[in-house]
């Protein structure tokens, strides 16, 4: 009878070990679960930036830039856009030439969709405006900028700091 409560015990034993080695390597795969759900998303994350991106990398005309730039500016009071796509097209008339005028606005507001902040281009073309534009064609396109920015009433305050990030970028 010793020899069978030995027996029991020893598989009880055996049972109760095994069970807590299980749990502990489900608790182990949970935190490598967790640990690639977050490098996952980081990921993600990265790629969106990338994606978000891709429209504006393919810009190369400092014209065609300044007014994706606008219009990121403008779409910080989207109820005045109207008005800021006006204030562009008047002031970039002389700038781009008039039969390519609509195809550059739409293809402008396309590529700011995805911004999330009017600074992602300033320091996108800041190298493209550097080289392209003199110290005449900067200070126009500041001047331009703000003209945006008041379109339709007061300047936001997100406007306003990307217009001091535009004027520091270029006039320095």
């Amino acid at each position: 009878m010793a020899f069978l409560g030995i027996l029991v015990a020893a598989i009880s034993g055996a049972v109760i070990w095994y069970w807590r080695f299980k749990m502990v390597r489900e608790a182990g795969n949970e935190i490598i679960d967790s640990v690639e759900r977050m490098r996952g998303a980081y990921k993600r994350g990265k790629l969106r930036k990338q994606a978000e991106a891709a429209p504006l990398a393919s810009i190369a005309d400092p014209a065609i830039a300044a007014v994706a730039f606008f219009f990121c500016l403008a779409k910080e009071k989207p109820m005045y856009l109207d008005a800021a796509k006006d204030v562009v097209r008047s002031r970039m008339k002389g700038i781009i030439r008039p039969g390519d005028m609509e195809e550059v606005l739409v293809f402008a507001d396309w590529a700011s969709k995805n911004v999330t902040s009017p600074e992602d281009p300033i320091r996108r073309f800041r190298d493209l405006w550097m080289k392209a534009l003199d110290m005449q064609e900067r200070q126009q396109l500041i001047g331009i900028a703000e003209d945006v920015a008041v379109a339709g009433g007061e300047k936001t305050k997100e406007q306003e700091y990307a217009l001091q990030m535009l004027r520091r970028t270029l006039m320095n």
